[in-house]
């Protein structure tokens, strides 16, 4: 097959591994007509700790997957949750680099250029207001507690972390959170 697009293009190409079972395609959601479009053509749905939290979102996931013939109670539901192992300097540094996220598919999202999206950000959002429903803090309780509450909704926590020390992050999640979730 070849194909012959603005960005790229092919020429006689072949898939010659192809895999035993389709990829699955999650689709990102945060809004009733995509979190529709999710649950009816995806085979999971990726979402934020704030949309997976909305009772119309995941109403709307689930029909679509109706529609189409699939149990939503079943399919996949990956939720982003932003996390900070430390206090304010680090919730601050994060915070300035992932401002945007605050409302990131509302106006912003037709924003075309990103200096304009972090200007617009920057006067929208305090960096408080950005972190303050993060996970934040050394105390592993509250970690697990917020990630638990998405596990017993059905999802999956992605845990996005934009702190400078990963290592930090990774070696707390791994001996004093993830041990202690429940499935």
């Amino acid at each position: 097959m070849s194909f012959r697009g603005t960005y790229y293009q092919t020429e006689d190409y072949k898939l010659y591994d192809r895999p035993a079972r389709p990829v699955p395609i999650y689709v990102a959601a945060s809004g009733p007509k995509s979190a529709y479009l999710a649950g009816e053509r995806g085979d999971g749905w990726i979402t934020s700790a704030a949309d997976f939290s909305r009772p119309e979102l995941q109403e709307a996931f689930a029909a679509g997957a109706r529609a189409a013939g699939k149990n939503p109670a079943t399919m996949p539901k990956l939720v982003e949750t932003f996390v900070v192992v430390g206090g304010r300097r680090e919730a601050e540094y994060a915070a300035r680099k992932w401002r945007f996220t605050v409302d990131a598919f509302g106006d912003l999202l037709y924003q075309p250029d990103p200096v304009d999206i972090q200007r617009i950000a920057e006067q929208r959002w305090t960096l408080p207001e950005v972190y303050a429903s993060w996970p934040r803090g050394t105390d592993p309780q509250v970690h697990i507690a917020a990630l638990q509450k998405i596990i017993d909704a059905g999802g999956t926590p992605m845990v996005h972390s934009g702190q400078a020390d990963q290592r930090r992050v990774i070696d707390f999640y791994g001996d004093r959170v993830l041990p202690h979730l429940r499935a």
